[in-house]
């Protein structure tokens, strides 16, 4: 099977990085104009040395000015608590999507040590796999879906974009879809895990079982710095509240939690988030105590 993801021709790809990276009259119009018709199109950049791949029908890539400022109001925040509580450590990046994350990590951290990335959308994460090989070809990527079980089902999502972010699973559903624990992942491996951990959860829908799956990392590692996606639709989808997700997490050791676009405010776990904060998406970061 070949592949789905082509790069642009050099010159091509210098002056779309260029549009990307820039306010450039007329962008938006350019986007929505050929976000289909350049679906399978890929735009590559460079990152701390190596080169970065993204879909050219991911706006969000548009609208933040290329990948290396990706959400930055909640990246530099998380990489600085990452620099500050860890040091050194591994980082797990569960809802890898392309990679942009870790590679941000990458950038920030200087210490960190290996990285593992689990995506299911096969499109996805045939960009994903040669971005995160290009950083080093040490970290590890994984086809699937992270969950609290492991087997297969179904994973719905949209085939022909470069990149669903609204891709989720439906485990009620047979399917094909490879869904595994993070924990059978490292005892199946034999993986030698850092005493520090970072783990990014953007899953859709799936965070309370991904926790529950990732208990005894969390449980048994010296330090853990959580990234955790909070996204209002997603939760009413599946009937939660932020508090349980919290919870969850605090069911396997004790965390402080903090909003990066709210200048880290320390979130108060008497309250309700959403009586505490203006009902939008959030990443919020959970730093072991």
């Amino acid at each position: 099977m070949g592949s789905f993801m082509h790069k642009l021709p050099k010159l091509f790809n210098s002056i779309m990085v260029y549009i990307q990276c820039h306010e450039v009259m007329g962008k938006y119009r350019l986007y929505e104009a050929t976000k289909l018709s350049c679906s399978n199109k890929l735009i590559s950049y460079q990152i701390k040395g190596a080169e970065f791949s993204v879909p050219w029908d991911q706006w969000c890539f548009w609208k933040n000015y290329g990948p290396e400022n990706y959400y930055l109001e909640e990246i530099e925040p998380f990489t600085s608590v990452l620099n500050e509580q860890l040091v050194a450590f591994d980082f797990f990046d569960l809802g890898a999507d392309v990679g942009v994350v870790s590679a941000l990590v990458n950038k920030y951290c200087d210490k960190v040590n290996n990285i593992y990335c689990f995506e299911p959308n096969p499109t996805s994460f045939e960009v994903l796999q040669t971005n995160i090989a290009n950083i080093d070809s040490a970290h590890k990527t994984y086809n699937m879906a992270v969950s609290d079980f492991v087997g297969q089902c179904h994973f719905t999502f949209n085939q022909s974009q470069g990149s669903d972010h609204e891709g989720h699973l439906i485990t009620t559903e047979q399917g094909l879809t490879q869904v595994t624990t993070v924990d059978a992942v490292i005892d199946d491996a034999g993986l030698v895990i850092h005493d520090n951990v970072a783990i990014k959860i953007d899953v859709e829908g799936q965070e309370l079982a991904t926790l529950s799956g990732a208990q005894q990392l969390i449980q048994q590692a010296k330090r853990v710095v959580i990234l955790l996606e909070l996204h209002p639709d997603v939760l009413a989808r599946d009937n939660q509240q932020p508090e349980s997700l919290f919870s969850a997490a605090e069911d396997l050791r004790a965390f402080k939690w903090i909003v990066p676009v709210q200048a880290n405010q320390e979130i108060d776990r008497t309250l309700p988030f959403f009586e505490q904060f203006k009902t939008q998406q959030y990443d919020v970061i959970g730093i072991s105590l």
